[in-house]
């Protein structure tokens, strides 16, 4: 009775994430659809083979929402029943992540505080993967599991003391009395999100607590190796962190330490994806290019795997508007003389569109064609001319006023909407690199 009550229990669960898998990817695919233009190149170069990593050159929280879908339903069966897991950052496992990412309205965050999807992430096949580099919050919670509910001033270092207090309007003296299960209080949620490494505690207790941590974090990777190990598939961020700055980081350690460990024939596919986000339409486009597996990955030097990343990453993107057209005003601003037409831009955009199509970089197929080139420009100016990138100077002209110098972000944050021209102009740069 027992033995075949096993396998019946193991196929009802199945059967369950399988159909929980199913409709939370198809709420991703209409919800993304809906919002934005999506178009993914490259599918086919995923075969459906066990121990596959799929690295993304990561962009935006929004990333895997957009690539689960077409990944587990391009794998059929085995992708919607579990085939394929996904790292997520270890505060997505503890409560009130969800009012983490939607911060804003504050009444939708404030309900969002309250739930928390750790155990549910985990069934559905979600690996957590946490990092020295956390937001507030989460020490704040490890500080409690540890030392219990102390005074806030007994734990957590003086710059984070004056920064509760600045925010809030309390005294430095207040903030440093309070017990931590109070500076948890939704008064203090938003400054609480962002991310500091372990320098916000004090010495006392910030050894044992660092340790604590980096036992739980080889673990983590222990877990993620062993899944690629037993022919699992896996979808992660080699990089380990968004990109602040529109460039590509080094690739993390704890990728080279899961690939090395991998089956032999394991192989990794790099995603890139683009965001036509400076424009005004209605709908931002985003390209996802899926490059070619780089095959038999464990057996390269660590070196030569990185380079091999780094170059899929770069000859699969794809060069949009937002991309020429901020390299155009860059290069504007630097000239004697600084104004500049509409016709100008859109030829401008359109031959180096066309030019680097003729050499085999991927390009949005709307640039190679002057009419709806020009609809791309006329939404990029706009975006501009609203967040004061260009200046209106005529009927027909403009000038470029560009203020941002260098992109200065705490970590874990990214510079794309609080300095979109030098962002995608970093961006830019990096993909012509390429040779």
């Amino acid at each position: 009775m027992n033995t075949v009550s096993k396998p019946r229990i193991r196929l009802i669960a199945i059967v369950l994430i399988a159909a929980c898998r199913t409709i939370i990817a198809t709420a991703f695919w209409i919800a993304t659809r809906l919002s934005f233009h999506v178009e993914i190149h490259g599918l086919e170069h995923d075969g459906g083979l066990p121990s596959t990593y799929f690295g993304i050159a990561h962009k935006r929280d929004l990333d895997p929402i957009i690539l689960i879908p077409s990944i587990m339903f391009h794998r059929g069966w085995r992708g919607l029943s579990g085939d394929v897991h996904f790292a997520l950052r270890g505060d997505g496992f503890s409560p009130g992540y969800l009012a983490r990412i939607v911060m804003e309205p504050r009444w939708i965050s404030r309900s969002l505080r309250l739930l928390s999807l750790g155990s549910v992430l985990r069934w559905l096949g979600t690996h957590p993967a946490e990092s020295l580099i956390r937001p507030t919050e989460e020490w704040i919670r490890e500080l409690l599991h540890v030392n219990g509910d102390v005074r806030a001033g007994d734990v957590l270092a003086p710059m984070i003391l004056y920064e509760l207090a600045e925010i809030t309007a309390e005294s430095y003296q207040q903030i440093a009395a309070h017990h931590l299960s109070h500076i948890l209080s939704w008064r203090y949620h938003a400054v609480l999100q962002h991310f500091y490494g372990s320098e916000i505690l004090l010495s006392p207790v910030r050894r044992p607590i660092e340790r604590r941590l980096v036992t739980r974090i080889k673990q983590q990777l222990d877990d993620l190796s062993a899944w690629l190990q037993a022919g699992g598939s896996l979808l992660g961020s080699p990089e380990g962190q968004l990109s602040p700055d529109g460039q590509l980081k080094p690739i993390n350690s704890a990728l080279h330490r899961i690939i090395h460990v991998a089956p032999a024939d394991a192989h990794v596919i790099p995603i890139y994806l683009t965001y036509d986000y400076m424009t005004t339409r209605r709908r931002i486009s985003i390209f996802v290019d899926i490059a070619p597996a780089i095959e038999h990955a464990p057996a390269l030097a660590t070196e030569d795997f990185d380079a091999q990343l780094r170059s899929a990453w770069l000859r699969s993107a794809r060069f949009t508007c937002t991309q020429l057209a901020s390299g155009f005003i860059m290069e504007v601003s630097h000239t004697p003389i600084r104004s500049f037409t509409l016709d100008e831009l859109v030829n401008t955009i359109h031959r180096q569109a066309v030019t680097l199509s003729e050499a085999g970089r991927h390009v949005d197929c709307r640039l190679l064609h002057p009419r709806q080139a020009r609809k791309l420009a006329a939404g990029f100016l706009a975006y501009a001319e609203r967040h004061a990138l260009v200046l209106r100077t005529g009927p027909d002209t403009w000038t470029p006023s560009p203020k941002e110098v260098t992109i200065k972000v705490r970590p874990m944050e990214v510079a794309y909407d609080q300095a979109p021209l030098l962002y995608s102009w970093n961006e830019l740069q990096e993909l012509l690199s390429y040779p």
